[in-house]
C-alpha cells in the first residue's frame, strides 16, 4: 500500500504525535488490568489511501503512539 502524503507525515511510535484531519476513528478500547496501568487503543482509517492506523496511549511504555495496523 502506498500512503498518502498526510499519512506518510505521521510520526510513528511517539505518544502525543498528531494524526491528520481526514483520519476516521473506527474503534476505541480502554483496557484495564488489576496489575497494570490502563491502556487506550484506538483504530483509525484513512479515506484517501486506505491505511489502517492504531494509536496506543500508555504511559511509561515503549511502542506507543501511532503504528500501521498489520
Amino acid at each position: 500500500m502506498t500512503l498518502c502524503s498526510a499519512c506518510a507525515a505521521i510520526e510513528l511510535h511517539k505518544r502525543g504525535a498528531p494524526g491528520h484531519a481526514l483520519l476516521r476513528i473506527t474503534d476505541t478500547q480502554r483496557i484495564k488490568s488489576p496489575s497494570a496501568r490502563p491502556i487506550t487503543v484506538s483504530t483509525f482509517s484513512c479515506p484517501t489511501c486506505g491505511a489502517r492506523w492504531v494509536y496506543r496511549d500508555e504511559k511509561n511504555v515503549d511502542n506507543q503512539g501511532w503504528s500501521l495496523e498489520a
